[in-house]
């Protein structure tokens, strides 16, 4: 939609502009009370920081491991972690011919990542301390084997020494990793050399590119790249010129070459995949709502209210992880979220689980915020160089999210969200965008169109599974319509929505719909900033609307309201705002999200 939906811009591009300004904390973390990291407790509350244990307690000594635990962790997934550790070693010391000390590294196990991330201000599942020789490491049943490959690092650094170039050490640490990210990592880079997704050479060699870049692209490739030096070069060579190697980029050219052959003449074993047979769906967007760990994604409170998503009969959630860019004119990267408190990848699998244990259908719905109050629909490149560039940072970024899908099962994914210049200009180059999507992730995949002119002029419909729209189009200009004005006011919007379905018969979801707490929110369904009274009421009857308009309509294959907090807590200081969560409205969506059973 032309204008940003709500008056919380300020804050999160405030938090945007700090969750992508840098790197987490590496530090050990044992200390428990440091407040100097961006007044990380500050606003805490007390009672979250009393749950927190506060001493580890020593859990056992492997062969070559010293374990501790901070909480309850299942005594099943410690000894996966400990017979799994051992025979990384037995591997490690075979290959290299070195032994590993016994007690040089220390596990540190958390029961969540929400704990490990208020702890250490770092809620990564695993986190290398290299210099205090330490592995902290979430162990449940979601993170079981996302550690694999990472804790390979600190290993090797220890047999080997640490070598020039980040790519040998992360990609060697991953190639001795099986079934790393479920499938391994020849799978994955065999899918994003067939998608065009595959990262340079040049780029796999620049530290700084790994910083904002996906470490699910960046690790597979490095990994890929690995056996190929071995293969290529032959075991012991690889392993002399390891810790000193440092290839010029004349060198890489050639060797880009040999290493997509390898990677081709590689074979791929593909695994049967059944496409998510849906239901109707019936749900919300549900917003990262804080970024202070215990409130946003990840968290109990994010659990707390998926539950009770759950009991008001919804059977599904759009989860709506975030990047920024910080200007529409210009191409460049574009970052996946990694700063704890965001809505990085730990917080965005925990949260999306714990949705599917519940019986609710996941769409991961990525999206971008704009810089200096524009929105995504301002995205315009000057030239073909600059849109090509675009798409490439684009297209890196959200096969990033393809990959999370295909590895966790999600039945949805929206690859865009309102970039209407995009769109409108570049038809072919978003139908390359989905071939390639579809080369790495299995299940359903939508759009997520502006109302008006990108909903109903854009021509990749027929490429997708669901036609998505954000529906904000107005329902009356009065202050106080009649029932029937705001009827007829949406049989106006039903009449758009099925000239679209007739053209594609492709069913449409409304991937957003919603309308402000506010008086009169019929005229601009998508504002809810400036000086507004609250009325509960009126945003009742636009939720009664919709929900009459639609009803047995054969081309509906479901509504995602917008939206629902990840802390309940925050609709009752923002009561302007779209949650219908404690209003009105609630009571609306109850009853004809139970009709639809």
């Amino acid at each position: 939609m032309k204008l940003i939906k709500n008056h919380y811009l300020y804050l999160r591009l405030l938090a945007l502009t700090l969750l992508f300004s840098g790197q987490s904390c590496q530090s050990s973390g044992q200390n428990n009370q440091d407040e100097s990291d961006w007044s990380f407790r500050r606003n805490i509350p007390e009672y979250i920081i009393e749950e927190l244990p506060s001493e580890p307690d020593t859990l056992s000594q492997s062969s070559h491991f010293l374990f501790f635990k901070y909480g309850n962790i299942k005594t099943i997934l410690l000894d996966e972690v400990i017979d799994k550790s051992e025979l990384a070693v037995d591997k490690l010391e075979l290959l290299t011919g070195k032994k590993l000390k016994p007690g040089t590294i220390k596990w540190y196990l958390y029961p969540s990542s929400e704990t490990k991330g208020l702890m250490l201000k770092n809620s990564t599942p695993c986190q290398i301390d290299f210099d205090n020789q330490e592995i902290h490491l979430v162990v449940n049943e979601v993170f079981a084997d996302y550690y694999l490959g990472q804790a390979n690092e600190l290993i090797l650094n220890n047999l080997l020494g640490i070598p020039k170039v980040k790519v040998l050490q992360a990609g060697f640490a991953i190639y001795f990793s099986e079934n790393w990210q479920k499938q391994g990592y020849q799978f994955w880079t065999g899918k994003l050399l067939v998608g065009n997704q595959l990262p340079s050479l040049k780029d796999l060699f620049d530290d700084q590119k790994w910083k904002y870049s996906s470490d699910l692209i960046f690790g597979s490739a490095a990994a890929s790249f690995c056996s190929f030096l071995i293969n290529y070069w032959g075991q012991q060579q690889f392993l002399d010129k390891y810790l000193n190697w440092d290839a010029p980029f004349s060198d890489l050219s050639d060797l880009e070459l040999l290493w997509r052959d390898y990677i081709s003449q590689s074979s791929i074993e593909e695994y049967p995949v059944d496409t998510p047979n849906l239901p109707y769906l019936k749900g919300f967007n549900f917003a990262h709502e804080g970024y202070r760990i215990y409130n946003g994604y990840g968290s109990r409170k994010a659990a707390q209210s998926l539950s009770y998503i759950k009991n008001m009969h919804a059977n599904a959630v759009a989860i709506v992880p975030y990047s920024f860019t910080r200007h529409p004119k210009e191409a460049t990267p574009i970052p996946v979220a990694k700063r704890t408190g965001s809505e990085n990848d730990e917080s965005v699998i925990q949260s999306s689980e714990n949705a599917q244990a519940l019986g609710l259908s996941v769409i991961l719905k990525p999206q971008i915020w704009v810089g200096r109050g524009m929105w995504t629909g301002d995205i315009d490149m000057h030239s073909d160089d600059d849109w090509l560039l675009f798409f490439k940072h684009y297209g890196h970024w959200i096969s990033h999210y393809a990959m999370l899908s295909e590895i966790y099962d999600w039945e949805v994914l929206c690859i865009g969200t309102e970039l209407v210049q995009t769109t409108l200009k570049n038809e072919m180059a978003w139908r390359k965008l989905i071939q390639s999507t579809r080369t790495i992730y299995s299940g359903l995949v939508t759009y997520a169109a502006n109302w008006g002119e990108e909903f109903e002029n854009i021509k990749i419909w027929d490429a997708l599974d669901f036609i998505g729209l954000n529906c904000y189009y107005p329902l009356s200009t009065k202050d106080n319509p009649s029932d029937r004005e705001l009827d007829k006011g949406f049989s106006e919007v039903i009449k758009k929505v099925e000239k679209v379905y007739d053209k594609y018969h492709k069913p449409i979801l409304f991937t957003e719909i919603g309308f402000p707490c506010i008086e009169a929110p019929w005229k601009e369904p998508h504002r809810d900033w400036g000086d507004f009274k609250v009325n509960g009421d009126h945003q009742k009857r636009c939720y009664e609307v919709v929900f009459e308009g639609i009803k047995n309509k054969p081309w509906c294959g479901g509504i995602l309201w917008w939206k629902f907090p990840s802390d309940i807590n925050t609709t009752h200081t923002r009561n302007t705002g779209f949650s219908p969560s404690g209003k009105p409205a609630e009571e609306v969506i109850t009853k004809w999200f139970q009709m639809d059973e």
